[in-house]
């Protein structure tokens, strides 16, 4: 198996602005690689959607590494989220739920000593 990763960018979520300027660019790296409108919207809107989950940029503090990966000929965009995991949120709840459905794959780590790691997967049709 080739994996190839392209195009990596990280944005440090420390403000309320942090969150939108990453769900910028994640749909930015979508758009480039080939994704139509809605899949763009889809990645992009799960992105913000957990990262206001674990309310980065308010009380958190998080980073988003977004980057395109070229796997056996298939192209995908990549997000992951690792920061301050919130001890109030549910990882069942709604924004988990619906960002599951948004992407290709969604998997979800604890991190010693209380922090997070999520890993968003959208894959080009």
């Amino acid at each position: 198996m080739t994996l190839t990763v392209r195009n990596r960018t990280t944005i440090a979520i420390n403000s309320s602005f942090d969150v939108i300027l990453a769900r910028m660019r994640v749909r930015q790296q979508a758009r480039a690689t080939g994704f139509g409108v809605r899949e763009q919207a889809c990645i992009a809107l799960a992105t913000s959607s957990l990262a206001r989950a674990l309310r980065w940029g308010e009380v958190n503090e998080g980073r988003v590494d977004v980057y395109r990966s070229d796997e056996e000929e298939r192209a995908s965009v990549h997000v992951i989220c690792t920061g301050a995991n919130d001890a109030t949120c549910d990882f069942r709840s709604r924004a988990f739920t619906d960002a599951k459905w948004m992407v290709d794959k969604l998997t979800v780590e604890i991190l010693p000593p209380d922090d997070v790691k999520i890993t968003l997967v959208k894959w080009a049709r």
